[in-house]
C-alpha cells in the first residue's frame, strides 16, 4: 500500500502545496485553540495508512493520552513516549502505576522516560524507536512548550529539535510538533522555523479561528503569510480559502475607504500596511521620504518598527538597497536579505529573524516623475513567483501613496496660504471693529461702546437688546475683536431660524446614526467656538427644552452631542441678543428666569435709530462709501431736501433699513447726485404725509399764547416764570412756522442764526417733528 503524506486535513494539504514525506510540521497555536482536533485528524489519517505513531507527551498524563488516542489505531500501532509522569507529573504514584498494568515490555507498549529532564535520554530513545525502518512512521510531539518548561533552556530545545528533525526527514516520515507561541520569544520561534519544513500558525480571536502558513519549504505555495479562516464544526476541520486576487481587491477597497475618510498620509499608510501584513503576509512596511535639506532618506512611517528602530533608518541616496532604488527609480527584490551584502539592516529590526530566509521588496515613490522616497516590505518564506506578485501589488500601492503625498502637499500649501490670508483677515477685522471705528457720535451710541469696551475685557455673558436692525450683531463683533479671544473663532447662530430638533444638533453636534439623516459625526457650534465667542441671535425664540441644555453649558462648560454619551468640555464666551422683552417673557413663563440671569450678566441696550438721529448723516456717508466701492460708482452729492427727508423718516427697520436704502440708490443712480426720486416709495410716502400735516391750519399757536397771557393777567408775582414761558412759547411757534414755510431744517437754522445741532435739540425739547 502506497502511503500518502498528509496533515490529516486535505484542505490544509492543498493550501500548503502538499505534504512531502520527511516534513517536520510545527503547529504554533494560541492558548484556547482545540489542538486535539488536529491530532485526531492526523491520527485518523495514520490509521488509514496503517502507519506506526510515536506520541511524545510532555503535557498530559499517560492515562489521558491513551484514553484519548490509543483506541483510534490498531493495537500496537500507537506508542506513547511518556515524558510527563517523571517531569511535570513529579513521579506521582497515580501516573507511575499506569505502567505496571500497561503491558510492560510488550512490542510498542507505552514507554516511560525515567529522566525526561535530560535531553540526551529522549534523543537516544527516539533514535532507538526509529531504527525499525520497515514501517511507515509518524511522530507527534504534543508540546515544545512543555519541553522548554522542563528543560528551562531554549538552546537545549533548539539543539534537540535540530538533531531530530534531519533524522526524521531522512526517514521520510511526518512529524508534528506543537507549541504555544505566546509562551516563547520571537528569536526562539525564528530558530524553530528555520530548522523545520512547514510552520502553521493557528490563532483565535473573538471566537474566530485562523490558519496562517508561516513557512512552506520546497513547494510552491502562494498563501504564505496570508491568514485563512478555519471552520471547526461537528468534529470536522475545513478552511474557507480566500484567493490572493480577492485579498488584493479587498486591500484596494479598504485603501479607497481610508482615502474617503482622511488624507493624513501617516494614518493612510499605517492602515494600508496593517492590511498588507495581516492579509498578504508583507510585514514591516516602511515609508521613507527624501529630506532635501540633508539629501537623506528618513523613515516617516512604519508598521511593526519601534520609534528607536525608525530613528536608525536613515540612508544617503544610493546607499544600500533603499538608497539605490531612490537613485535609479527602479524597484528591487532581494530574495534573501541574509545573502545579499547590499542589505544594510540599519534599523536592526530583523536581527532576531535572520535565522529564516526573508525577502525584501522596495519600490520608488514618484510624484510628477520625481522620486521623492521609497516604500518597502519584508516577505518571509516567499518564492520567486509570489515575490513578483507582491512587487506588482506594492507598485500599485506605491502609486496611490504617491498621490496621497502629492494631495497632502497641495493641501498643506493651501492651508499655509489660507492661514496667511486668515491672519490678514484677522488684522482687518480687528481694525474694522476697533471701538473708534464704529460709526456714531450720539450720546446713546457712546454709552453702548463704553459698555462694550468694558465687557470685552471680561469673559462674562452679554445680553444685547434692541429692535430688529439696530446692530446687535455688530456689538457682538466689537466685543469679540476687542477681547483676548480675538484669535479664536466667532460663531453665529440664529435661534429663530431653525426648528427645535435642528437647532439642538446645530448647537451641540451629533454622532452618526443619532437620528434619521445623521450619516456622519458633526461638530456643533459650541465645539466649533471653543476658545472663541458664540453669538446666539434671537435667543428669545429658543424652546424651554433647549433652554435647559444651554443653562447647563453656561454653568458647567460641558455638554453631550446628540446621540453620544461622550462629554465635551468647551471654553466659550456667549453673547446673546433679542428683540423681545425677555423679562416680560419670564413673567409669562416662556423663558427660564435662571437662564435669563445667566445671560444678562452684562446688559447692553441699543436704542432705535429714530432716537439718535444725529448719527444718520454719518451712517449715510459710511454706506455711500461702502456701496460706491462695491459697485464702482461715485454717488457723493445729496440735496438738502433729500437729507431732510432722510432725517425726518422714523426708520422702523433701523440701521439695516438705512443700509438697504443706500445700497438701492447707489445701484439705481447713474450720476453722482442723490435726488429724492430715487428714494424708496415708503420714505417718499412718509414725506408727503408730513407735508400735508404742515399745511393744515391750526389754532394751537393762538391757544398757547393766550394761555401764557392769561397767567400774566391773573396777577401772578412770578414774572420771571411768565416771561420765560412766553419766550419759549414764541420760540416754539416761530420754529414751527419756519418748518411749515420752509420744510428744511438746514435753511431754518441759517435763518434763525443757530446751528443745526442746536435746532435739533430745540425740536426735541418742544416735541416738534
Amino acid at each position: 500500500m502506497k502511503v500518502q503524506a498528509t496533515t490529516g486535513v486535505p484542505e490544509i494539504d492543498r493550501l500548503v502545496g502538499g505534504i512531502i514525506p520527511g516534513d517536520n510540521i510545527v503547529w504554533e497555536v494560541d492558548s484556547g485553540v482545540p489542538v486535539e482536533r488536529f491530532v485526531l485528524s492526523f491520527l485518523a489519517a495514520c490509521a488509514r495508512e496503517k502507519s506506526l505513531v510515536i506520541y511524545v507527551s510532555f503535557n498530559s498524563s499517560p492515562q489521558t493520552i491513551t484514553n484519548k488516542y490509543a483506541s483510534l489505531l490498531p493495537k500496537g500501532d500507537f506508542v506513547l513516549v511518556d515524558c510527563f509522569s517523571s517531569g511535570k507529573g513529579n513521579n506521582d504514584k497515580v501516573f507511575m502505576d499506569f505502567f505496571k498494568t500497561s503491558g510492560g515490555n510488550m512490542p510498542h507498549a507505552p514507554v516511560h522516560l525515567e529522566n525526561p529532564a535530560d535531553p540526551s535520554k529522549l534523543e537516544q530513545l527516539l533514535i532507538k524507536l526509529g531504527a525499525d525502518g520497515q514501517r511507515s512512521m509518524r511522530y507527534i510531539f504534543d508540546s515544545l512548550t512543555g519541553m522548554l518548561d522542563l528543560w528551562g533552556d531554549e538552546e537545549s530545545v533548539v539543539r534537540l529539535f535540530g538533531h531530530i528533525c534531519p533524522r526524521l526527514y531522512d526517514l521520510n516520515t511526518i512529524a508534528c510538533w506543537i507549541l504555544e507561541k505566546g509562551a516563547h520569544s520571537p528569536s526562539f520561534l525564528a530558530k524553530i522555523r528555520h530548522i523545520t519544513q512547514i510552520v502553521f500558525d493557528v490563532a483565535v480571536s473573538r471566537g474566530v479561528h485562523t490558519l496562517t502558513i508561516r513557512k512552506a519549504s520546497n513547494r510552491l505555495c502562494e498563501y504564505v503569510g496570508i491568514p485563512q479562516q478555519l471552520i471547526l464544526q461537528d468534529g470536522a476541520i475545513s478552511v474557507a480559502v480566500e484567493t490572493r486576487e480577492g485579498r488584493e481587491l479587498g486591500l484596494l477597497t479598504r485603501m479607497g475607504e481610508v482615502l474617503g475618510s482622511a488624507l493624513d498620509p501617516h494614518s493612510f499608510f499605517e492602515q494600508t500596511m496593517e492590511t498588507l501584513a495581516n492579509e498578504l503576509g508583507m510585514v514591516r512596511g516602511t515609508l521613507l521620504l527624501l529630506d532635501k535639506t540633508c539629501n537623506k532618506l528618513k523613515i516617516v512611517a512604519a508598521h511593526g518598527l519601534s520609534g528607536e528602530e525608525q530613528a536608525r533608518g536613515q540612508y544617503a541616496v544610493g546607499e544600500g538597497v533603499t538608497g539605490q532604488v531612490v537613485k535609479t527609480g527602479v524597484a528591487e527584490i532581494i530574495p534573501d536579505i541574509g545573502k545579499d551584502g547590499r542589505f544594510l539592516n540599519r534599523t536592526v529590526a530583523r536581527k532576531k529573524d535572520l535565522a529564516s530566509p526573508i525577502a525584501f521588496i522596495c519600490v520608488p515613490l514618484k510624484v510628477d516623475d520625481e522620486v521623492v522616497g521609497a516604500l518597502s516590505v519584508d516577505r518571509p518564506f516567499a518564492f520567486e513567483s509570489t515575490l513578483q506578485k507582491d512587487l506588482r501589488l506594492l507598485s500599485i500601492v506605491a502609486t496611490i501613496v504617491s498621490q496621497v503625498l502629492k494631495i497632502n502637499h497641495l493641501i498643506r500649501v493651501e492651508k499655509e496660504e489660507i492661514l496667511a490670508r486668515d491672519q490678514g483677515r484677522l488684522r482687518e477685522l480687528r481694525s474694522r471693529y476697533r471701538l473708534d471705528n464704529v460709526i456714531g457720535e450720539s450720546e446713546a451710541i457712546r454709552k453702548v461702546l463704553a459698555m462694550a469696551a468694558t465687557a470685552a475685557k471680561s469673559r462674562a455673558s452679554i445680553l444685547v437688546t434692541g429692535e430688529t436692525g439696530t446692530g446687535k450683531e455688530l456689538v457682538a463683533k466689537v466685543v469679540h475683536y476687542n477681547s483676548a479671544r480675538t484669535s479664536g473663532p466667532l460663531i453665529k447662530v440664529n435661534c429663530g431660524a431653525l426648528p427645535e430638533d435642528l437647532l439642538e444638533s446645530e448647537l451641540f453636534g451629533h454622532v452618526k446614526g443619532a437620528f434619521t439623516g445623521a450619516l456622519y459625526d458633526r461638530k456643533g457650534r459650541f465645539e466649533m467656538a471653543d476658545g472663541g465667542t458664540l453669538f446666539l441671535d434671537e435667543i428669545g425664540e429658543m424652546s424651554p427644552r433647549l433652554q435647559v441644555k444651554l443653562l447647563r453649558v453656561l454653568q458647567e462648560r460641558e455638554f453631550e452631542p446628540v446621540g453620544s454619551p461622550r462629554t465635551v468640555a468647551v471654553d466659550v464666551r456667549v453673547v446673546t441678543a433679542t428683540s423681545k422683552d425677555l423679562m416680560e417673557e419670564v413673567r409669562k413663563g416662556r423663558f427660564r428666569e435662571d437662564l435669563y440671569y445667566r445671560l444678562n450678566v452684562i446688559p447692553i441696550h441699543l436704542p432705535p435709530l429714530r432716537e439718535r438721529r444725529e448719527d444718520i448723516p454719518l451712517l449715510i456717508n459710511h454706506f455711500l462709501e461702502k456701496f460706491n466701492r462695491e459697485n464702482h460708482k461715485n454717488v457723493r452729492k445729496l440735496s438738502r431736501k433729500v437729507l431732510d427727508i432722510l432725517l425726518d423718516y422714523p426708520w422702523p427697520g433701523n440701521v439695516r433699513e438705512l443700509e438697504n436704502c443706500m445700497e438701492r440708490v447707489v445701484v439705481m443712480i447713474e450720476g453722482d447726485s442723490l435726488s429724492a426720486e430715487f428714494l424708496p416709495a415708503e420714505i417718499l410716502d412718509h414725506d408727503r404725509q408730513e407735508c400735508l400735516k404742515r399745511k393744515k391750519p391750526s389754532s394751537t399757536d393762538i391757544l398757547e399764547i393766550r394761555a401764557a397771557a392769561e397767567r400774566l393777567c391773573a396777577g401772578t408775582d412770578d414774572l420771571a416764570s411768565v416771561r420765560n414761558l412766553l419766550l419759549q412759547t414764541m420760540e416754539k411757534i416761530v420754529i414751527r412756522c419756519g418748518l411749515l414755510k420752509n420744510g428744511s431744517q438746514r435753511d431754518l437754522a441759517v435763518k434763525l442764526g443757530i446751528s443745526r445741532m442746536t435746532l435739533r435739540k430745540k425740536l426735541q425739547a418742544y416735541n416738534l417733528k
